[in-house]
């Protein structure tokens, strides 16, 4: 469970959303669609790095707020007098209110299900992520400040080193793959007639698509419970948890030392460490419990504008074929930002084929891992500073009404010239 509210922030004057596994918002040209997702994503790290950390002090500070939200997420000059960020999930409550000359925070922990949380890979994947095909330097560019093109550019980095020439990445149903020769620095589309093409010189739906399906594929297979070799910081961080989980969830039984657990020696511990348990069970569970915030359980994924420079066709693979990502682990989530009525009109489709009962039908449709529950998904109109649920609920189905509100207008007008 996660809902966010958020006031005089940009073009957002008051809203409220709910968040399901996925997440569509859709609407005008600067209504908010994108400050959304960035305030969603900034909330979601912000969670993440308390969980870890376990001191919401070190993260609910202005030195944070002005960094990680306003500089990371380029909201300069968005944030208004009366502003408001409260954030709620199972395990925590947050906020963020004031003006930018006094800003208030406020914390609290949800202890029935504290330990219950499972780490994210969180990812913002921006509108610009076609930066990585058309400079042929772009890991050469320096930036004033750390922001969210250069945390994608980062994340792209990782994941195109999983995509070698041995194991090249298909393309939605394009007949085309993509494969980076990391030795010598370069990054091939690869044509099922054997003729390859520089990324650079790809089409533009090429060099918009193949980075978002790499990076979601990478999120949410390859990057799943990898080990990840620590700084002395990062290992202070996990052993900080250890002892606060230790503390306050396992207590030795009438102290007696039954089980013992000796914590990796690091640099920053060079003498092991011992914890005792009650029974092996308890340490195993004490074990899962550490695995689940220190090893990444799911991805977290910000999408904008998925639409960008595809054919309506291919904009239906892309979204079967997200969904089919998204569907591998049941905590994976999607925020999406869109313009697009052939996105909407694509999730539509999956909503309807789960209340399909002939399974091979649906197979042969749109493909049974592709489906999406009606209750998996919210779908808000943002507009005027404030966003609107357009679910039909007896329908069962996004609104038809604000699907097809662009092309009614359209069809209003052509019929007047019509008449002329």
């Amino acid at each position: 469970m996660k809902r966010l509210t958020i006031k005089n922030i940009g073009p957002l004057a008051n809203v409220l959303v709910d968040f399901a596994k996925y997440n569509l918002f859709v609407g005008p040209q600067s209504s908010g669609k994108s400050c959304i997702l960035k305030i969603a994503s900034y909330c979601n790290w912000i969670e993440k790095r308390i969980e870890l950390s376990q001191t919401p002090e070190d993260y609910l500070n202005e030195d944070e707020f002005w960094k990680r939200l306003v500089e990371y997420h380029r909201l300069n000059g968005f944030i208004k007098k009366g502003f408001l960020i409260k954030y709620e999930s199972s395990f925590m409550t947050f906020s963020i209110s004031g003006s930018p000359d006094k800003i208030q925070f406020s914390f609290k922990w949800k202890p029935r299900n504290r330990w219950q949380y499972r780490r994210p890979q969180i990812a913002y994947i921006p509108a610009e992520r076609n930066i990585v095909a058309v400079i042929p330097n772009w890991f050469d560019i320096s930036f004033s400040n750390d922001n969210n093109i250069q945390g994608y550019m980062s994340d792209w980095e990782n994941a195109r080193n999983t995509f070698p020439q041995y194991h090249k990445l298909d393309i939605l149903n394009l007949g085309l793959s993509y494969y980076y020769d990391k030795e010598q620095s370069r990054e091939r589309i690869f044509i099922n007639n054997g003729a390859e093409i520089a990324f650079l010189n790809a089409s533009s739906g090429l060099q918009s698509v193949v980075p978002l399906c790499g990076l979601i594929n990478y999120l949410t297979f390859h990057e799943l419970h990898r080990p990840r070799r620590l700084s002395v910081a990062q290992e202070r961080e996990l052993n900080n948890l250890q002892d606060t989980l230790y503390k306050e969830k396992f207590t030795q039984s009438n102290g007696t030392k039954i089980v013992g657990r000796v914590d990796d020696i690091t640099k920053s511990f060079p003498e092991p460490r011992i914890k005792f348990f009650s029974s092996h069970q308890e340490e195993a569970k004490f074990s899962e419990i550490v695995d689940k915030f220190s090893l990444t359980q799911h991805a977290s994924i910000y999408l904008e504008e998925p639409e960008e420079n595809l054919f309506p066709s291919t904009q239906y693979e892309l979204v079967k074929w997200i969904a089919k990502q998204i569907n591998t682990t049941q905590d994976n989530s999607l925020c999406i930002a869109t313009h697009s009525p052939y996105i909407l009109s694509s999730f539509n489709n999956l909503i309807q084929a789960s209340e399909c009962k002939d399974a091979n039908s649906v197979e042969s449709t749109v493909g049974e891992s592709s489906v999406i529950s009606f209750e998996d998904i919210n779908v808000y109109a943002v507009d005027n500073g404030t966003v609107k649920d357009i679910k039909d609920y007896d329908l069962r189905l996004i609104s038809q009404t604000d699907l097809d509100a662009a092309s009614d207008t359209i069809a209003s007008d052509f019929s007047k010239l019509l008449e002329l």
